[in-house]
């Protein structure tokens, strides 16, 4: 009966040690409209409504694919919060990208607008594909497609 006691908490522990190392903390945070947005912390003029730990998916196949070779830029502007939580999902999967500020550069503008067909941001291009706002399932797909599965 030990053994199995042992067993089940070793087995368990491991279960924790192993989800917590493909999660990250977002705090929810809600203006005074109601709007609520996700942060790592919550910025001025919001106020925290809940902290979540949040599975992103973790790859361990990241170890043998450089994931530079996905070549994924991102289009934004400041003070952008869909702009800033497509960056905190590539960054939470250890995606290397190339941040592109449309906001004061016409030639930029012109660029994002052959890409995606209008001037609206955040545009996230992976490879010869492209997502306009955040569509983290989209996003995600589009680079699990691009990545060699493991072997």
């Amino acid at each position: 009966m030990s053994r199995i006691i042992k067993w089940a908490s070793l087995t368990g522990i491991c279960a924790l040690i192993f989800s917590a190392s493909f999660a990250v903390d977002i705090a929810i945070c809600e203006d005074d409209e109601g709007n609520q947005s996700f942060h790592k912390s919550c910025p001025p003029g919001t106020f925290l409504v809940e902290e979540k730990k949040v599975s992103v998916g973790g790859n361990s196949s990241s170890d043998k694919f450089d994931l530079s070779k996905l070549n994924v830029v991102l289009y934004t502007i400041p003070v952008c919060e869909t702009c800033e939580e497509v960056k905190i999902y590539l960054k939470s999967r250890d995606i290397p990208f190339a941040e592109k500020d449309v906001s004061k550069d016409l030639e930029l503008q012109k660029e994002l607008t052959e890409i995606s067909g209008k001037l609206s941001v955040p545009v996230t291009v992976i490879g010869d594909e492209f997502v306009s706002g955040y569509d983290r399932v989209r996003i995600g797909n589009i680079i699990d497609s691009l990545v060699p599965p493991e072997e």
